[in-house]
């Protein structure tokens, strides 16, 4: 089977030597096309700094991420998305405009919005201000969300 995201032995340590603190150690993560996944573990488990190697924000110190069957590049940043953390929003700009930041950045046309904006319920609050979802509400989680997967799944690359 292919998959459209693997690890193999993907492993990230802080520091070197013996005070070196090994954040993921040996991961080896199958993603199959279409699918949703998320990370389940407790707190210092290594679940963030998977996603930030997967995402680039990281380097990993071994193992491989291949993407579509390839090695990782940064091209491929426009087929991944990916929520870690905060909700990465601009409360100042509008659920609407949020997607229109984020879409203008990856060169994916602006018609996508509305559809993304429906898939995660959201087109009866496009206008609202991102700033008045509270923070643990529903609708901040799904406008994040809705930044995540910018692109259709087997979106061409730029």
């Amino acid at each position: 089977m292919a998959y459209v995201l693997e690890t193999r032995e993907l492993t990230k340590r802080f520091g070197r030597g013996g005070r070196a603190q090994v954040a993921v150690d040996g991961v080896s993560l199958h993603v199959g096309e279409g699918r949703v996944y998320g990370l389940l573990g407790p707190n210092g488990a290594g679940k963030s700094t998977t996603l930030k190697m997967v995402t680039g924000m990281l380097r990993p110190t071994s193992g491989q991420i291949l993407v579509d069957g390839h090695p990782w590049s940064r091209d491929d940043l426009y087929a991944i998305g990916s929520l870690i953390e905060q909700p990465p929003l601009y409360p100042n700009l509008t659920a609407r405009e949020n997607l229109l930041v984020r879409t203008t950045l990856l060169g994916i046309p602006e018609g996508r919005i509305d559809e993304v904006l429906e898939t995660v319920d959201l087109t009866d609050t496009g206008s609202k201000r991102a700033g008045r979802f509270s923070l643990g509400s529903r609708r901040c989680r799904r406008c994040s969300n809705a930044r995540a997967p910018s692109r259709s799944p087997g979106s061409p690359r730029g």
